[in-house]
């Protein structure tokens, strides 16, 4: 496939993406618009960490169409309301992703899409359990939706979403060692960003998107890190 073949496709799937996510009420405009700049991003400088910049692109679209589809499952039984997401959860999602990129790290890419899919299946998920979650850092019991806390639905939804994207990555260059550290590293982030939200989140220092942020990039280094130790 060349360039303007990969292009078209590109700009027909960000059409589309745009198109549903408007009609579904999923992202607001800024959302959408940073959605397209993100994905344009992706492709371009993921042609450098990969064969083709649209593995990355399409790992980005699927985790975004999980993740909406774990919201709208979780909010459907809970019957609450679906917030419209806006450029902070584009940003803080695949912020970590696109700079793992940029420094042509593939495994700091999935690691990070890994963590952001772990991470949004525990919150989403993890709602469901019908017994009160704990807060990681006290382990008290608190009430379901309160940042930093965990529940054995949620980690058991963060660590098939974690594996997910691992096996997708195994699927597409059968390395089984990057498969294990990918895996890792997205419930580890999926971790930390459950000791932030109790933490730093709880007190206003940092709000969900920073965290995020901060917990998919801290899995794309460890990824990085330990692939490379091993």
């Amino acid at each position: 496939m060349n360039n303007t073949e990969e292009i078209a496709i590109l700009l027909a799937t960000l059409v589309l993406f745009s198109i549903i996510s408007y009609r579904k009420k999923a992202l607001d405009k800024q959302g959408i618009i940073a959605g397209n700049i993100v994905g344009i991003l992706i492709y371009f400088f993921g042609r450098a960490a990969f064969s083709t910049g649209l593995i990355p692109f399409f790992l980005i679209v699927l985790f975004f169409t999980l993740a909406e589809f774990a919201t709208r499952y979780a909010r459907l039984l809970r019957k609450t309301h679906h917030e419209i997401r806006s450029i902070g959860n584009i940003l803080g999602n695949s912020g970590a992703a696109l700079i793992a990129l940029v420094f042509a790290s593939p495994i700091g890419f999935f690691a990070a899409v890994s963590c952001a899919l772990a991470d949004t299946a525990s919150s989403e998920i993890g709602l469901l359990s019908r017994k009160k979650p704990r807060l990681i850092t006290s382990l008290k019991q608190v009430r379901a939706g309160t940042d930093g806390a965990v529940s054995k639905l949620g980690n058991a939804a963060a660590i098939a979403g974690a594996v997910a994207i691992a096996l997708i990555h195994y699927a597409l260059f059968q390395d089984l060692k990057a498969f294990g550290v990918i895996a890792f590293a997205g419930v580890f982030g999926m971790l930390v960003d459950s000791v932030l939200g109790a933490s730093l989140q709880k007190q206003g220092i940092l709000n969900n998107s920073n965290v995020n942020f901060l917990s998919c990039g801290i899995a794309a280094i460890a990824a990085a890190l330990l692939y490379a130790y091993f």
